[in-house]
């Protein structure tokens, strides 16, 4: 006998529901970026500019940068540990 299980989609989920089902993933898809060696970038009260962010490592170190929008390269303006 073959069972199908039909789940809720995403459009008719509840906020607590969606974060359920979304965390665990988005969790993983972390840890696997970071053991890898790459950061995350986001912005926060440090970037008082719109080309600045913050990039956040796996050991905690945050670099707060300034993004050369012509060339892509980036200037580190301040580590925090």
């Amino acid at each position: 006998m073959l069972l199908l299980t039909v789940k809720k989609s995403v459009f008719d989920m509840d906020n607590d529901e969606f974060e359920k089902l979304v965390k665990p993933v988005a969790l993983k898809a972390t840890q696997v970026v970071l053991d890898n060696g790459a950061w995350f970038s986001y912005r926060n009260e440090l970037c008082v500019t719109s080309d600045m962010f913050i990039h956040e490592f796996k050991d905690g170190r945050k670099e707060l940068i300034k993004h050369g929008n012509q060339t892509g390269e980036f200037t580190v303006l301040n580590i925090y540990y």
